[in-house]
């Protein structure tokens, strides 16, 4: 009867209450409280939101704590921030640009253990270092593959290939030309010089793939090579 609003889901006694909140336009909001009741909003005291979520369309629920909780949470609030700042040797307003130079920081350094990674790949016999899978193709040619770490996840290629050629074989099996080869399986492309070519793509899965597909890459080129010579 006089339009109060209802919450679908809720439940209500009897006899509710009708909570009216004025505007700068007669009433902002009219609805059937089913909570708990104070004089006047004052009594509530500090008033601290702990969510907001939608629970209908054009609704949405607003959780909070009040009064002495809302103290506390405050208070571990400021606890938290002090720590975090101790942590980070810097003042609260520094805190978010700290954060972000850690960030970069350690972006670096993850990026700097792929690389010696792969270095250590490619002067190493092993069929795989440090998640680096390498295969010894022929005398002299070397392929690598790798799946891009979770640091790696905003870069362009989730997978990488890079081929090693040796400076006798440069010429016949040219580096770059096998990527060139190699690249698309794992849905990317990829260049070089004649002795060193790297190629990234986002299909990691079709690494192994590729792998297998360097041993007639290779083989072709160099049966090419014979036959002009």
């Amino acid at each position: 009867q006089t339009g109060a609003m209802a919450l679908f889901g809720e439940k209500y006694a009897e006899r509710v209450r009708v909570l009216s909140v004025p505007g700068a336009e007669g009433v902002f909001s009219k609805e059937l409280c089913g909570g708990t009741h104070v004089r006047a909003t004052g009594d509530i005291g500090l008033f601290k939101i702990t969510s907001d979520e939608s629970i209908a369309s054009g609704t949405r629920r607003i959780r909070a704590v009040t009064g002495r909780d809302a103290f506390l949470r405050f208070q571990e609030t400021e606890a938290l921030v002090d720590q975090i700042s101790g942590e980070l040797r810097a003042t609260r307003g520094d805190i978010p640009a700290a954060v972000l130079k850690l960030q970069e920081e350690l972006k670096k350094a993850r990026r700097e253990a792929d690389e010696l990674r792969l270095k250590l790949a490619l002067g190493a016999g092993a069929e795989a270092v440090g998640g680096v899978e390498t295969r010894e193709v022929a005398g002299g040619v070397r392929v690598l593959a790798r799946e891009a770490s979770d640091l790696d996840a905003q870069a362009d290629g989730k997978a990488s290939l890079i081929v090693r050629t040796s400076t006798d074989l440069a010429k016949r099996v040219p580096a770059g030309q096998v990527i060139k080869q190699l690249a698309p399986i794992i849905g990317g492309r990829g260049g070089g010089k004649p002795d060193m070519a790297e190629g990234g793509g986002p299909e990691p899965q079709k690494l192994s793939e590729a792998l297998e597909a360097s041993y007639q890459v290779v083989e072709r080129l160099l049966t090419e090579q014979g036959a002009s010579a």
